[in-house]
């Protein structure tokens, strides 16, 4: 369902039509995008990881959402752990929509271990990311990940659930 531009009344009758295009319509309309979300809780029998070097999935079933939008601004986020094996290594964070990765270079946000006190910790990670303008249609969203250097990046889904949503706004 479209958007209706509300109708600038004069002396006219008001109609039943009228009141279902300009009132019923474009109330439901702006309810849709309000409903209008995806997301997903993640568990297993096992941490995902990553040695790679350029982003990758972190798990193109469990942390890919689909989302059918009326055209506009979405919220993405992800809350979760993260540990690096190697100290000083460091685990970098994006969000591919529909197979692209969203901020070039090195992504949304890192997590560094910087010591040898801070490698093989379970790190909270979490963060929010606004993608503005995106077209109406069906849109799909991946969280993606790296790593530095020799470092291997591990996520927690047995023990602490990570959360990757979703939400037209």
């Amino acid at each position: 369902m479209a958007w209706t531009s509300p109708k600038t009344w004069s002396s006219e009758p008001l109609t039943s039509l009228d009141l279902n295009t300009y009132v019923r319509d474009n109330q439901n309309y702006l309810k849709d995008r309000l409903d209008n979300s995806a997301g997903s809780l993640v568990s297993g029998d096992t941490f995902l990881s990553t040695t790679s070097n350029q982003f990758v999935d972190v798990d193109a079933d469990k942390l890919s959402l689909t989302l059918v939008t009326h055209g506009g601004d979405v919220l993405v986020g992800f809350t979760g752990t993260v540990q690096c094996t190697r100290p000083g290594g460091a685990s970098y964070f994006n969000v591919a929509v529909d197979d692209v990765d969203y901020v070039a270079d090195d992504g949304i946000v890192r997590d560094t271990a910087v010591n040898t006190t801070g490698a093989n910790r379970h790190a909270p990670l979490s963060f929010v990311v606004l993608i503005s303008d995106l077209g109406a249609g069906s849109h799909t969203f991946k969280l993606r990940w790296k790593t530095s250097g020799r470092n291997t990046s591990k996520m927690d889904v047995v023990a602490l659930h990570p959360q990757f949503w979703a939400k037209e706004i």
